[in-house]
């Protein structure tokens, strides 16, 4: 499965609509990426920018995204965006380095943490 990077410049009001929650597997048990890191799943309103019309998409980590509640401006670091295939059904499922929460009334240019965390190809976070 390829991942496409997507362009978050084209983005705005991404919102946290649904707080993180642990991902699970059918027997309730938290999963893990192939470093051995739990995922999380976090699900944010996102709209074109340009557009009136916005969408309800659930983005998986592999850190618990610190801070981000229900209702709230978040970030997103390296958005990446999947197509799948199993038994006859498909979606897209999307993947971030990072969730993090924004200051509202600042046009959401500014974290509200110092720095997001940046993250290599393969999950390890670099840096602060």
């Amino acid at each position: 499965m390829n991942s496409i990077p997507v362009d978050l410049s084209r983005l705005t009001g991404l919102l946290c609509v649904a707080a993180p929650e642990p991902k699970t597997d059918l027997d309730g048990e938290q999963r893990k990426d192939r470093d051995g890191n739990h995922l999380w799943v976090t699900g944010l309103a996102v709209r074109r920018a340009g557009t009136r019309k916005a969408s309800v998409i659930d983005v998986q980590t592999s850190a618990q995204p610190e801070g981000v509640t229900e209702g709230s401006p978040v970030g997103v670091t390296e958005l990446d965006v999947s197509l799948w295939e199993i038994e006859g059904r498909h979606g897209l499922s999307y993947k971030a380095a990072s969730i993090y929460p924004k200051r509202p009334g600042n046009g959401g240019g500014s974290p509200a943490v110092p720095t997001p965390p940046q993250r290599e190809r393969g999950g390890k976070a670099t840096g602060s």
